[in-house]
């Protein structure tokens, strides 16, 4: 089946939908876990590895996907006899990996917002309505979804860079040094985290069936993959100069708290934490659309294929996905469930590559024995 005929997006587009999956709720908890994952002050070069690391994927996906332009992944793979079980089976781990991955997403936002905005309000009442809004927007279809991005990513650079510029000041750093005092081996360790938060990547396999032909290219998507990770790792530079790595290791939310620590006009304008929650809603929100959007289009390639059972799809993934969010009870808990969620999400992201190379070998092998055999 052709995505041609759906709405095409642009590599500025591309690249903005890129970014707006990434800055999720990994920004939010990043610098904390790396201070604990590391043990130093060198987290921020973890990132930058993990940057390198998810632009070459980039530039291989780029690669791969003009092979079978304007299907995905899954659909490529799903020509013929054995490719189509083996599409099924990738398709499972992406939705089970997919799945907690947006429900974790929504017990961190919960947590957040109840921390530092509502209080008073349950957790669950939190969940319930990001679920059913983001089941909203997934119903506009691709086109509605990249226009979401278009038009909450600005806000939510803004709302970083404000953090980064306004504690410039303040900053100490002088606490990261010596870099790597401990060698390269602990930022080694420290590349799995930043991996998880840059799962963004996984949005190619599905977002650029979407693209013209023409515009298969990893240019535009490498540069905003580079300035996601140049942001991420000046957020983590600036907790680290503002708190300290032992302070930043029991810090809940450090981006958060960088906010908090703000003010501006003389402390006229106080609690810029709050505005910047209020505003990193946007990015969770649009994250954990674009999750289920990819999730729904899994089921209606490979497993649905009634109209009628689709209409109960929306439901039956929000009860699961509600459910799954309350199975940590803290922030620690959620952070376990993560390490587990990147170590698939790196598995599944490396053989999903092999199997796709290998599967346009084998397939241009038959067709060049094909085209041989039928010249002679």
């Amino acid at each position: 089946m052709s995505n041609k005929k759906d709405y095409e997006i642009t590599p500025i587009e591309m690249g903005i939908s890129l970014v707006s999956l990434i800055f999720a709720v990994g920004i939010l908890t990043l610098p904390r876990t790396l201070a604990n994952e590391v043990g130093t002050t060198d987290g921020w070069i973890s990132i930058l590895l993990a940057g390198l690391i998810s632009i070459g994927f980039i530039y291989l996906y780029t690669q791969l996907q003009k092979n079978f332009p304007g299907r995905t992944y899954l659909q490529f793979l799903a020509e013929g006899k054995l490719g189509k079980w083996v599409a099924k089976f990738i398709g499972i781990l992406f939705i089970f990996y997919l799945g907690f991955l947006v429900s974790m997403q929504a017990r961190i936002l919960a947590m957040a917002v109840k921390m530092y905005l509502i209080d008073q309000t349950p957790a669950e009442v939190v969940v319930a309505i990001i679920l059913l809004l983001i089941t909203y927007a997934v119903s506009k279809g691709i086109q509605g979804i990249v226009h979401i991005h278009l038009m909450f990513t600005p806000f939510i650079f803004v709302a970083l860079c404000f953090i980064m510029v306004f504690n410039f000041n303040e900053a100490q750093f002088d606490r990261l040094l010596p870099i790597m005092s401990e060698g390269i081996t602990p930022v080694l360790y420290g590349v799995l985290p930043p991996m998880f938060s840059f799962a963004g990547v996984f949005l190619l396999f599905f977002f650029m069936a979407y693209m013209k032909e023409s515009d298969l290219r990893s240019g535009t998507l490498s540069i905003f993959m580079l300035a996601t990770t140049i942001i991420y790792a000046f957020i983590t530079i600036t907790a680290y100069a503002i708190f300290g790595l032992e302070m930043t290791k029991v810090i809940t939310f450090p981006a958060v708290e960088l906010a908090k620590e703000i003010e501006l006009i003389g402390a006229f304008i106080e609690r810029f934490e709050s505005i910047f929650l209020t505003i990193y809603i946007m990015a969770i929100f649009t994250s954990m659309a674009n999750i289920l959007f990819v999730i729904q289009q899994i089921f209606y390639e490979q497993f649905i294929q009634s109209l009628k059972m689709r209409s109960y799809l929306s439901a039956i993934l929000l009860f699961f996905i509600f459910l799954v969010s309350f199975i940590p009870n803290s922030i620690t808990e959620v952070e376990n469930i993560g390490k587990y969620l990147a170590l698939l999400g790196d598995g599944l992201l490396v053989s999903t590559f092999i199997i796709g190379f290998l599967t346009v070998w084998i397939r241009n092998r038959s067709k060049s024995s094909i085209e041989n055999n039928s010249s002679m």
